[in-house]
């Protein structure tokens, strides 16, 4: 007997990438089910071509409120989160596959897929993405934590799946500065009780500190102008963050 699947993809005007997700996901899903946050371009249409069983559409509050309550519109106990702009590899489809066919019924079980960023047109080696690990796979009755961004499942980090969800995240540098600079607004929130007064150690030592982390201790420069670009750009993100937290402090 093999066990039933359900893909959930969030959406928010992702047409330009969402077929190309969805038609690998299909390979896999007994349920494909889209959560739209009312989109202004084409993305429902195209959900609707690549064979979505379940469209709803729901005003966003945070990605966790969203993945939590997209899990209680699934038809199957077993949930697979997969973000719009990404793909799952052959090598990747055909574990889950094996994975399939061999019934699980403990609620506790989990399963972590390796990601690969793609960054600039480039595959990124190093720069701190080398050993990304995200739980997406695991029974419906579990919750996302509460927070605004960087959303989890509270396990432990698992053995991931054979293969690779592969991130394509990157339009360009305009998108992609406003994207962290969103992100930044929303960690705020999540910054507001645990940061004290906030000096230059916030918004120069910080930001400094992470661009060092990526490109030198994570080897950033191995991947070129790309990990130089992502390095600023995580230092841009941390300096923004509390930009907004000073905004926030005083609204």
């Amino acid at each position: 007997m093999s066990t039933k699947l359900s893909i959930i993809i969030l959406t928010y005007n992702e047409a330009d990438v969402l077929a190309r997700t969805m038609q690998a996901a299909a390979q896999v899903a007994d349920e494909l089910v889209i959560v739209d946050s009312h989109s202004s371009d084409n993305t429902l249409n195209v959900a609707e071509k690549n064979g979505a069983t379940k469209i709803e559409v729901r005003n966003f509050v945070n990605w966790a409120d969203q993945r939590n309550w997209a899990m209680e519109q699934s038809k199957y106990p077993w949930v697979l989160f997969i973000d719009a702009d990404e793909v799952l590899n052959e090598q990747l489809i055909q574990a889950i596959l094996h994975w399939k066919k061999n019934l699980h019924t403990d609620e506790e079980d989990y399963w972590g897929l390796r990601r690969s960023h793609f960054f600039m047109g480039r595959a990124m080696r190093f720069s701190g993405l080398q050993s990304d690990v995200v739980v997406r796979l695991f029974h419906h009755t579990r919750r996302y934590n509460d927070c605004e961004v960087h959303e989890k499942i509270n396990v432990p980090k698992p053995k991931p799946l054979p293969g690779v969800l592969e991130h394509y995240t990157y339009k360009n540098w305009d998108e992609w500065a406003s994207k962290q600079r969103a992100y930044a607004k929303r960690s705020a929130k999540d910054h507001q009780d645990k940061t004290g007064r906030i000096g230059l150690y916030h918004t120069a030592a910080k930001p400094a500190f992470r661009f060092f982390k990526h490109f030198v201790l994570r080897l950033g420069f191995l991947d070129g102008r790309a990990g130089f670009w992502y390095s600023i750009s995580m230092a841009q993100g941390v300096f923004w963050r509390y930009v907004e937290l000073k905004k926030l402090r005083l609204s």
